[in-house]
């Protein structure tokens, strides 16, 4: 069952971080037998190809292990086989992965020529603790894209003890060649031999393996008539997006593209996972929680986390639970939050008329009134390209 700490916060990204071993690197061209030496650490063997880019040019390659893998790792190793990010210049996609690496590891990546060189960050998994290392073979440009086989690498000594423990692993490979890739497309084995290719523009994330729903998959069984406030002088919250939602994902900031888009909304409840349990239905006084997880390879950006409508649907439509006296305004700030791939940004709620209020935007002047009716709700994020997740409040 899904269980939730008192909220202290409303705002933050949940992206993992792990520390890195040490590594070493080769820089020099392939020799064509799949194994470059190290720099005498014992930690990496660097393997390129035959030299030959496929595009008519030579290709280099250098290659810096990282250790322990620095997405979190966010994506299900029962899923695929690992995970990769083609990083193009120093503070574009894929920076994030930086943020908490060795300074070793920043170094290599400092080091880099990016008018030259691209680098490929990849992750994947094995078995033991034993398998904690990428080897790179047959390293090639192929009409534009980056291809290499990608393996983990177990102990040479069949003899050597290993820990009994999953581990997932990640390696850097500098690729210096003319014309430079824009595309990756490795060939990744994992620790237990099996294979599967893996693409830079890939998600990190499965949507359908997210936890939560997105909306009820039945008509509501109430609809009230209307949600009239009757305080003097009571102002709605404005509806701050424009015709249709996109149901469960889309587009980040500034764009409007549909369900197939980087970012997937869900809403998360207790006793979401009991068996014959509506994971959608929300009674009175029960939190819930509100997901957006980034599930594609690139960082997304979204605008200011409080930027969105909680609504109840009524016979004359979608209307605000939430609103003002006085002079209230309700202006936000024009700013763009990273999503790392795999992020996560979270609102938590409580299904009361100050828990939907307390500790979002503009909490000292917005309140729910009339009071809570039974009904279908919705969540609106206008801070992306207007996502939208729905539940029963049950009352």
């Amino acid at each position: 069952m899904t269980q939730f700490t008192r909220r202290t916060a409303l705002y933050g990204v949940a992206a993992g971080a792990a520390a890195l071993a040490g590594c070493t690197e080769a820089g020099a061209p392939a020799d064509g037998n799949g194994t470059d030496s190290g720099d005498g650490d014992g930690s990496d063997r660097a393997d390129g190809g035959d030299g030959d880019d496929g595009d008519g040019g030579e290709v280099t390659t250098a290659v810096r292990q990282v250790g322990a893998a620095l997405s979190g790792p966010a994506w299900d190793r029962t899923e695929r086989r690992g995970f990769c990010v083609l990083i193009t210049e120093e503070h574009g996609d894929g920076a994030w992965l930086l943020d908490e690496a060795p300074e070793a590891v920043r170094a290599f990546v400092e080091e880099t020529d990016f008018a030259e060189s691209v680098i490929v960050y990849v992750e994947s998994v094995g078995p033991d603790t034993c398998h904690d290392e990428i080897a790179f073979d047959d390293v090639r440009v192929e009409d534009g894209t980056l291809v290499a086989d990608a393996t983990v690498r177990g102990p040479d000594d069949e003899e050597v003890a290993c820990g009994e423990a999953i581990t997932y692993s990640a390696a850097l490979l500098r690729v210096t060649s003319d014309p430079l890739p824009d595309a990756a497309r490795l060939s990744v084995t994992d620790g237990w031999g099996e294979t599967e290719t893996v693409r830079d523009g890939d998600g990190t994330r499965d949507p359908a393996g997210l936890p939560g729903e997105v909306r009820p998959d039945h008509e509501p069984t109430t609809v009230p008539a209307a949600f009239d406030c009757d305080a003097d002088g009571f102002e709605r919250h404005p509806q701050m997006y424009d015709g249709e939602v996109n149901w469960g994902g889309g587009g980040g900031a500034g764009s409007d593209a549909g369900g197939d888009g980087p970012l997937a909304l869900r809403v998360v409840s207790p006793g979401d996972d009991a068996p014959g349990s509506d994971p959608l239905a929300i009674g009175r006084g029960t939190r819930f929680r509100i997901e957006l997880t980034n599930v594609s390879g690139r960082t997304a950006y979204v605008g200011n986390q409080g930027k969105y409508n909680l609504e109840i649907l009524t016979e004359a439509g979608w209307t605000e639970l939430r609103g003002a006296e006085g002079d209230a305004t309700f202006g936000y700030t024009d700013e763009a939050l990273g999503v790392a791939p795999g992020g996560t940004l979270d609102w938590e709620f409580e299904m009361t008329e100050s828990g939907l209020v307390e500790g979002g935007p503009h909490a000292d002047a917005l309140r729910v009134c009339p009071d809570l009716v039974p009904g279908r709700c919705r969540f609106v994020f206008f801070g992306a390209a207007d996502l939208a997740v729905a539940f029963d409040y049950e009352g």
